[in-house]
């Protein structure tokens, strides 16, 4: 029997007053390409095998709709969908097929702190996945900002089947596969956004990225620098709508044997604000848009999990 778990992150749902001029800062600009248009929304993928890693719904005002997860199967879904409810979790959708671009199985919820959650499985993925030496593969990582860190970090490790990974004085960092952190928590007031990355295949590409970001009038607002905890390159900026985005590679690999750290392992030089003690502290800019953009009242999107 398949195992009741997450196994990735999927998708972004979010909300802008403009649709198009979004889509045209995700595909000319930040890397994506479109893959689909459906009721007024627009479909982004990466270049890896995922139907789409973006969709932007039109909304009035800029606001996070749904954070999109991964179970193996259609029984994985049914499974975690009794796991949820035995919970307590009143908000909550019946599993069903999904009629949006891609398909697939699955159902929405909002989890202990009030966010928009889907999961979904078998999605009629892309057959081709190679990498582009500038472009974005997938999602890497969600960090959320958090009033309840230590309540949510038991639903999605008891519940949902992540891992910790690493805790330091601010995040904890949370996995369900082998990438060190799918999902992380920060210690700074939400439930809100606190940015999305953007796995891109190496370092090289990274630097290509936010070449291209800033030719573009987009300024680097944090980096380019290594973390500590994941040990992933990084490079961050302030999107439209006040979105925070970042493009990261390198992201350390781990397993069962990885031994969980905690705030006394991680720290670096005084002065230092990433591993290497080569970039400045994040800007003023990027420290206001950390918890810009809210999660949607309402749970579904247009009856459906994208």
């Amino acid at each position: 029997m398949t195992e009741a778990k997450i196994i990735a992150l999927r998708s972004v749902e979010i909300g802008v007053p403009d649709v198009v001029e979004t889509t045209e800062f995700f595909t000319d600009v930040w890397g994506l390409s479109p893959v689909a248009a459906h009721d007024r929304s627009a479909y982004l993928r990466g270049t890896g095998a995922a139907h789409h890693i973006v969709v932007l719904h039109n909304r009035p005002t800029p606001e996070l709709i749904r954070v999109n997860l991964t179970a193996p199967d259609t029984a994985a879904v049914d499974a975690l969908h009794e796991k949820i409810k035995a919970e307590g979790v009143s908000e909550i959708e019946a599993p069903s097929a999904l009629s949006q671009p891609g398909g697939g199985y699955g159902f929405g919820f909002k989890d202990v702190e009030g966010r928009n959650i889907g999961i979904v499985a078998e999605v009629e993925d892309h057959g081709d996945g190679r990498d582009r030496p500038d472009r974005p593969r997938k999602l890497s990582h969600v960090v959320f900002n958090s009033d309840g860190a230590e309540q949510s970090v038991a639903f999605y490790t008891d519940v949902l089947g992540f891992t910790v990974s690493d805790r330091t004085r601010m995040l904890n960092f949370l996995r369900c596969n082998a990438d060190h952190h799918s999902i992380a928590f920060s210690f700074t007031g939400g439930p809100t956004l606190h940015h999305i990355a953007f796995e891109m295949p190496d370092l090289e590409s990274v630097m290509r990225g936010a070449g291209r970001m800033r030719e573009n009038g987009w300024e680097i607002e944090w980096g380019i620098g290594r973390h500590g905890p994941g040990n992933n390159v990084f490079s961050y900026f302030v999107g439209p709508n006040d979105m925070v985005i970042e493009y990261t590679a390198e992201v350390m690999q781990v397993d069962d044997s990885y031994p969980t750290g905690g705030p006394d392992d991680w720290g670096v030089k005084p002065g230092r604000s990433d591993q290497w003690g080569v970039t400045d502290p994040p800007s003023d800019r990027i420290k206001a848009a950390h918890g810009k953009l809210g999660f949607a009242e309402e749970l579904s999107v247009s009856g459906t999990v994208a």
